[in-house]
């Protein structure tokens, strides 16, 4: 009985009981047997495959478990999501997972365990004193860490993110454009931790982070800063941001992967008089951009596959886009278009992630056609979470003679040009 599949999928914890919590998630655990997607379980969705044993079909096996490069499990443990977090000590080998958690501090150590269900975190705590105890005399890594109020969330970002587990350097550079730094401007401990950035024809430079956005002068000098936190009345994060010529536009996230959403506020270039004008938006993994054009407010909406257009007040004034995983007009991928950017002659940019493709459309949806692909998932070494949570920012030049793309996984800047005939 325990190697048909409905016990397999039933019995998450592979305890051999069907537990209170798992009888509830009993319709979403059977619907995952329904590979041909008609709505019933055929004969051979049920059988159990020749030769299948319980250990084999464990979801949380050690024998199941499969090897990960080291730059995955170290990139999830330290930016993913619980869920992420939850998935990987599942997939993975365990003990490449408790090899990994050994080069944690103490306190990170217990956070990224506390955050595991029940059934991993036992399994993994049966398993610790044969391979994950910390060698005779080594010290724990020590990260610096801070705790981010007892796991309290900013947005997306949950207890093991980024910011409330590691100690890091902000800073702002300015590069020229053969790539060298010509001066950097260093972020404080207090924010904004940099996620994006506006530069404006004056000099004047706005920066948004976690929980906060600022403006700078062109030599680095705060001019300004909002906590964002206090403006949205909850941890939030800084998910997207424009500057026209008259007001900041900014976009405050919260949620998780795609029932992340977004509010989008409104400023002074001061900073002064914010005002809400957008309510929920869809952005995933609290990532939405924004653009304005011929008065217009346009959203990358990427979690339903299309750009909304505003006026700038918050005024709906229509939709463009849709999700296509064939043809070359729509948005493919998990959440797409993730970054847009503006062109000369009112030309629209669009970047998918997963997939790299940089198009370009006119304000109200017309597809104009592909610039190029800057080949993610190659660079990514064909890892399906990488390529699929990959967002790459882009801007366009005066005459769109280059488009850089943000090549957030590999730590590069990707210039697209028009090839030479």
């Amino acid at each position: 009985m325990q190697a048909l599949p409905v016990v397999v999928a039933l019995d998450a914890n592979g305890n051999g009981e069907i537990s209170t919590e798992e009888i509830e998630k009993a319709e979403e655990a059977l619907a995952k047997l329904d590979k041909n997607g008609d709505g019933k379980l055929s004969g051979d969705e049920v059988r159990p495959s020749r030769g299948s044993s319980q250990r084999e079909r464990r979801p949380g096996d050690q024998a199941q478990g499969t090897e990960k490069s080291g730059d995955e499990v170290a990139r999830i443990l330290e930016f993913g999501s619980e869920e992420d977090i939850a998935d990987l000590a599942r997939e993975a080998s365990s003990r490449q997972f408790m090899e990994a958690l050994r080069e944690m501090s103490s306190d990170d150590r217990r956070k990224v365990m506390s955050a595991l269900p029940g059934e991993v975190r036992s399994r993994l705590g049966r398993l610790r004193g044969q391979f994950g105890g910390r060698r005779p005399g080594e010290r724990s890594r020590s990260s610096g860490g801070r705790s981010g109020g007892g796991g309290e969330r900013r947005g997306n970002r949950g207890p093991l993110a980024i910011d409330d587990l590691y100690e890091h350097t902000y800073g702002v550079r300015v590069i020229s454009p053969d790539g060298s730094v010509k001066v950097e401007w260093p972020m404080p401990d207090s924010g904004p931790h940099p996620k994006m950035i506006h530069a404006c024809d004056d000099g004047t430079v706005y920066v948004a982070g976690h929980g906060k956005i600022a403006s700078y002068d062109k030599n680095g000098k705060r001019l300004a800063m909002i906590d964002i936190d206090k403006l949205s009345g909850e941890k939030a994060l800084a998910a997207g941001m424009f500057v026209s010529d008259k007001h900041v536009f900014l976009a405050v996230g919260m949620g998780n992967s795609m029932r992340a959403t977004e509010d989008i506020y409104r400023f002074n270039l001061d900073l002064t008089s914010a005002k809400k004008i957008i309510e929920q938006q869809y952005g995933c993994c609290g990532h939405i951009d924004l653009q304005v054009m011929n008065g217009e407010l346009l959203i990358a909406e990427n979690s339903r596959h299309r750009v909304n257009r505003f006026d700038l007040d918050g005024k709906p004034l229509g939709k463009w886009g849709k999700r296509d995983r064939t043809g070359i007009e729509g948005f493919a991928a998990c959440c797409n278009p993730v970054n847009i950017d503006i062109g000369p002659d009112n030309v629209l940019y669009t970047a998918e992630s997963g997939i790299g493709r940089i198009k370009k459309y006119t304000p109200e949806g017309e597809y104009l056609g592909v610039v190029g692909y800057v080949e993610t998932t190659e660079f990514d070494r064909g890892s399906r979470l990488a390529a699929q949570t990959c967002y790459i920012p882009i801007e366009v030049n005066m005459d769109a003679s280059r488009v850089y793309v943000m090549d957030v996984r590999a730590n590069l800047i990707r210039v697209l040009a028009p090839r030479k005939k």
